[in-house]
């Protein structure tokens, strides 16, 4: 309609002095908008995560689009390893495919946050099927892996149960001349896994590494006693030997000695029968004082899980040469160190002194959670004043007794008196008992039908303006229906003892309703 007038949309104009000048003072007022630096991308991102909303740093990729800005290959390396913390795949190889969409050069970062998005995720089967595109796409590459890369596939198989393909990984690495401490260490964290079969693989590693003549450190001796606790030796047996075509590997059977498999050769000796024989496991047809050897290594074979169960160091030299042992390759124990090793002593009183005695002497450092442990285990064993002597050591050690403490302690208070003296110690320092001591306490209490005991700690919960928690009220329940039954089965108790039952359950019943009474309008208080 126009013609060639509507050729150009504005027409340029110089524009005279006046207009200069006003243009110049409106820039001045109003300025442009701000442009972002990929410092500022950088920063917003990095802001969201620390909040951990990982959607906010996403849409940072959407705020990069409307200002025409193209993201890196460091915007994409933040956003993946987020995701991949999360076990996110689906978004992890979105993300990836956007990089190679816009010809970005891949990381190693960027691929091992892809390994370890499969190692996080819970869907086994989207991981499995990720990893294996992975290790395909990096064959076909080319794409050299370094020891991260492996260590974190080993990671990444092992927590989906494929501990077989985890230690093909590591002989995949050990071809390519790599072979670290760190994958070491990913194959015993891998083995731990498989708690059936997890200590037969961690002897297997630890003589690997004596061969390669690799010293270990303190990260593979906490491994290491974590599998000692937490797994069995599966099928392993006398003669086998843990590293093919290496005959200083091969178990061998002794009748003299201490049985230690972490020794070259790994030896088992005959005490370890007596040990059986003590604790039931077999009952021996042979009257003779000569061992058959051949039988022994059958019998042997078949309980070396039974042993493990009793003694956890017998098998691996007992622990003062397990200790000598980390000595002998300078590796002091750590905090985590000390309290596992703790933690697998035998359940006698006079190992622990041993052991304490051993720590002080070697100035191994000690927290407040190895001492809290050693009054777990005693109160467990139903030692009670064994228990609180340990708090004699926290004083003299000059360590504060945490709520943790009264906790463990609490296991033990199967008395009344107990029970009250230690409610009282938590008043003098200051704590006030948390639902768990609490808990614990009343569960005492029920267990041992302690009517005088119940009835104090109710009171000591109304006097305090304590809301009972369900685990709480649930005991007082089933101890109320508990009794009712005992009651009613006169046959189990004489007349004398029923009678009494009677009497104290009519005035635990009185006060119990009262009580509940009183604990729902202080609920209601509460609201």
């Amino acid at each position: 309609m126009f013609g060639y007038l509507s050729y150009n949309k504005y027409e340029r104009i110089k524009m005279d002095k006046m207009e200069e000048k006003e243009e110049k003072f409106t820039e001045n007022i109003i300025p442009k908008r701000t442009k972002f630096t990929y410092e500022n991308y950088y920063k917003l991102i990095k802001s969201h995560l620390i909040n951990k909303n990982l959607q906010l740093a996403l849409s940072v990729l959407d705020l990069m689009k409307e200002n025409n800005d193209k993201p890196n290959i460091y915007i994409y390396r933040l956003l993946i390893s987020a995701f991949a913390k999360q076990g996110d795949i689906k978004q992890c190889f979105k993300l990836y495919k956007q990089i190679k969409e816009r010809n970005l050069i891949v990381t190693p970062h960027i691929y091992n946050n892809l390994i370890n998005a499969c190692a996080e995720s819970n869907d086994r089967e989207e991981a499995l099927k990720h990893l294996t595109f992975l290790r395909k796409y990096f064959y076909e590459k080319k794409i050299n892996l370094n020891n991260i890369h492996y260590s974190t596939l080993i990671k990444a198989y092992s927590w989906h149960d494929q501990i077989s393909i985890a230690f093909e990984i590591a002989d995949e690495a050990k071809d390519n001349g790599i072979y670290s401490k760190d994958i070491i260490s990913a194959l015993f964290h891998a083995i731990i896994t498989d708690t059936k079969n997890g200590l037969k693989y961690a002897l297997c590693l630890w003589h690997k590494m004596k061969i390669l003549k690799m010293k270990p450190n303190i990260f593979h001796y906490n491994l290491l006693l974590r599998a000692i606790k937490k797994t069995n030796f599966g099928d392993l047996k006398i003669n086998d030997v843990l590293i093919p075509n290496s005959k200083n590997t091969q178990i061998q059977f002794m009748n003299t000695g201490r049985s230690d498999l972490l020794d070259s050769p790994p030896i088992l000796t005959t005490s370890l029968i007596l040990m059986l024989k003590k604790y039931n496991y077999f009952i021996s047809n042979n009257e003779k004082s000569e061992i058959d050897i051949s039988n022994t290594n059958e019998l042997l074979s078949k309980n070396l899980n039974n042993i493990l169960k009793e003694n956890r160091f017998l098998l691996f030299g007992g622990i003062d040469k397990f200790l000598k042992r980390m000595k002998s390759d300078d590796v002091k124990p750590d905090l985590k160190t000390t309290t596992l090793i703790l933690d697998l002593l035998p359940s006698t009183i006079e190992a622990e002194q041993y052991y304490l005695k051993y720590v002080i002497s070697n100035n191994f450092k000690i927290d407040i959670t190895f001492f809290n442990m050693l009054i777990k285990r005693r109160c467990l064993r139903k030692q009670y004043n064994a228990a609180k002597d340990v708090l004699n050591e926290i004083q003299n050690h000059h360590f504060t007794p945490n709520i943790i403490t009264f906790g463990v302690l609490a296991i033990g208070c199967i008395r009344c008196r107990d029970g009250i003296e230690l409610l009282e110690q938590m008043d003098t320092i200051g704590y006030a008992p948390n639902f768990i001591v609490l808990e614990t306490l009343f569960f005492n209490a029920c267990r041992y039908k302690n009517f005088v005991y119940i009835l104090h700690l109710m009171e000591y919960i109304l006097h305090n303006n304590v809301i009972p928690t369900k685990n709480i009220l649930n005991n007082l329940e089933k101890f109320d229906e508990l009794t009712l039954e005992i009651i009613g089965n006169k046959g189990e108790y004489n007349y004398a003892k029923i009678n009494k039952i009677k009497k104290d359950y009519n005035d635990f019943k009185i006060r119990y309703e009262n009580w509940k009474e009183k604990i729902q309008n202080n609920i209601k208080l509460s609201k």
